[in-house]
């Protein structure tokens, strides 16, 4: 029994980024906004880093289960309808593997306003505007880019949307699995280990579209993500490979994060030798800040030693 191990994931790829593209809809916000405290807002200047959270770690874990939910209720209709054996045994693999990559997929949350009272009231008072270019390929990056993948996601607030998509996405994973088994036949001492390769790398691309679900209940906030996870095209050759690869990006306090970075305007990409830039553009609260205020005091010290008194305050 043939098998195309790469052919399966470039195409489940293209199928998940053609929905996830179409989800984003035609333009991107020209500027992201991200909530926190003012004793956050001087960690990231003086690092000049964003956290990005792991998925197992998010304080709000009800939409990742519900999208894994859907991954089954979708898993279960395909099976059904009479899939051939070896598709059906990756997409019998999915919730399994979907477990596994909640562990490496990391995210950074922002919305697309900066009057949002919800995050002030749950995040902090402090509102830092991220500049996104209007360009899809954000400049927010870990420092080692070579062994991730980032990308943005709007989040989709409507059951049925976001059923369409993971329809889509099981469709496509069926079928590639198909297509690139040699027509679903299963023959052969590595077909087990094969699958589980197959439903891994799918399960991965899924998990990308699960975290920009939310409940309709947050539609009003207008939220994106930033989604940074191992890149897939790292493992073609050893299934571990790109798990290795990752890992050294990946710290610890109290929860996992990685660091996402700007590289400093016209150097080109961040490499292990440049500083990164003070990452957000713009700092804002509700209530202003007046000229004896102590925390914008602290704010334009920091401000200053990172040669950055040109970002905004307001």
């Amino acid at each position: 029994m043939p098998f195309w191990p790469m052919a399966f994931v470039n195409d489940v790829g293209k199928a998940v980024d053609a929905i996830r593209l179409r989800l984003l809809g035609r333009s991107l916000p020209t500027e992201l906004y991200h909530y926190t405290c003012f004793d956050t807002v001087l960690k990231i200047g003086n690092s000049r880093a964003l956290r990005a959270t792991c998925a197992a770690d998010l304080g709000d874990t009800k939409e990742v289960k519900y999208g894994a939910e859907l991954v089954q209720e979708q898993v279960e209709r395909k099976v059904n309808s009479g899939a051939a054996e070896f598709p059906k045994m990756v997409l019998k693999l999915l919730h399994a593997a979907l477990i596994d990559r909640k562990s490496w997929t990391f995210v950074a949350c922002f919305c697309a306003t900066h009057d949002s009272g919800f995050h002030r009231k749950k995040y902090g008072e402090y509102c830092l505007g991220f500049d996104t270019r209007s360009i899809w390929d954000p400049q927010l990056r870990p420092r080692s880019g070579l062994s991730a993948d980032v990308q943005y996601y709007r989040a989709i607030y409507r059951q049925c949307v976001q059923r369409e998509a993971i329809r889509r996405a099981i469709d496509s994973i069926a079928e590639s699995a198909l297509g690139s088994s040699g027509g679903g036949v299963i023959q052969g001492p590595w077909t087990e280990s094969i699958a589980k390769f197959y439903a891994r790398n799918a399960a991965q691309l899924l998990m990308d579209l699960i975290t920009s679900f939310k409940t309709a209940d947050f539609r009003k906030e207008k939220e994106w993500r930033i989604v940074c996870r191992p890149s897939l095209s790292l493992n073609s050759s050893a299934p571990d490979l790109e798990q290795d690869s990752f890992r050294h990006l990946v710290n610890i306090d109290r929860k996992h994060y990685i660091e996402l970075q700007t590289p400093v305007p016209n150097r080109g990409v961040i490499c292990a030798h440049s500083r990164a830039a003070v990452p957000f553009s713009s700092i804002c609260r509700p209530d202003g800040f007046r000229h004896d205020d102590d925390e914008r005091r602290d704010i334009l010290q920091m401000l200053g030693q990172n040669d950055r008194l040109d970002i905004r305050l307001g």
